[in-house]
């Protein structure tokens, strides 16, 4: 599936991509859902005071950068339940 394919840029290793199941796996002990952040970029997306409050609770977050990655990622969340 394209939600297979897919890859995003993670807040704690932003210079690498990972799958939405590498997203997952990093999180299986944190929350049920996915966290991500909407940005112009990536450094816009960091910069943002909410990733700090995430930060502080350990969670990791995926940059969406463009802005049909916000719509797709919202629409990801039914096809995460075949990933966990």
């Amino acid at each position: 599936t394209i939600a297979e394919l897919s890859r995003w840029h993670p807040s704690k290793s932003s210079d690498e991509q990972i799958s939405l199941k590498g997203y997952i796996d990093r999180t299986k002990e944190g929350p049920n859902d996915t966290c991500y952040i909407t940005g112009e970029g990536i450094a816009a997306g960091s910069s943002s005071p909410f990733l700090e409050t995430l930060r502080k609770k350990g969670l990791g977050v995926m940059y969406t950068v463009d802005p049909v990655e916000e719509y797709y990622v919202q629409q990801l969340q039914e096809t995460k339940a075949e990933f966990e």
